[in-house]
């Protein structure tokens, strides 16, 4: 809120003396009105997610950049659903975040029961990958998926 407020008054310093309190009960307020939230990270799940997340993206990015620069390679782009397991909440955004910065892969809608996902290259694999990310979230938050996976392109 201190940021906002130096941004609209630039160097007037003398307007700190309104912009300082309002700054502050807005920062309060802000805090007093967020849900509580009720999430924890598993520090062994957070480890491997963070490996496994560095190795798909380096292996993504490596990817997208030969399709980029190879004119031979194909590209089949294709929108992808899939129902989601996650609960609603922060580890089904995280994994929503998630498939967004890997590279060839972006998020395009977000359902109540399902996600649709746009891919550079549709294969039966990017089901598979998007399985197991949902997989290394859940473990990342220490939830447990319920049943077989069930997909729909």
């Amino acid at each position: 809120m201190a940021l906002l407020w130096l941004g609209l008054n630039g160097t007037d310093w003398s307007s700190w003396i309104v912009g300082g309190p309002v700054a502050f009960a807005a920062a309060w307020i802000s805090v007093k009105l967020l849900p509580t939230l009720s999430w924890h990270w598993s520090v062994g799940g957070a480890i491997a997610f963070a490996g496994w997340f560095l190795r798909e993206s380096l292996r993504g990015g490596w990817d997208v950049a030969w399709r980029a620069l190879s004119p031979k390679v194909a590209l089949s782009p294709a929108i992808v659903c899939v129902p989601l397991h996650l609960p609603p909440g922060a580890a089904r955004l995280f994994f929503c975040s998630a498939i967004s910065l890997l590279p060839g892969t972006a998020v395009v809608a977000i359902a109540e029961e399902s996600l649709c996902v746009h891919a550079l290259d549709f294969s039966p694999r990017v089901e598979e990958e998007l399985r197991e990310l949902e997989d290394r979230v859940a473990a990342l938050f220490g939830l447990v998926l319920p049943g077989p996976k069930e997909t729909a392109s």
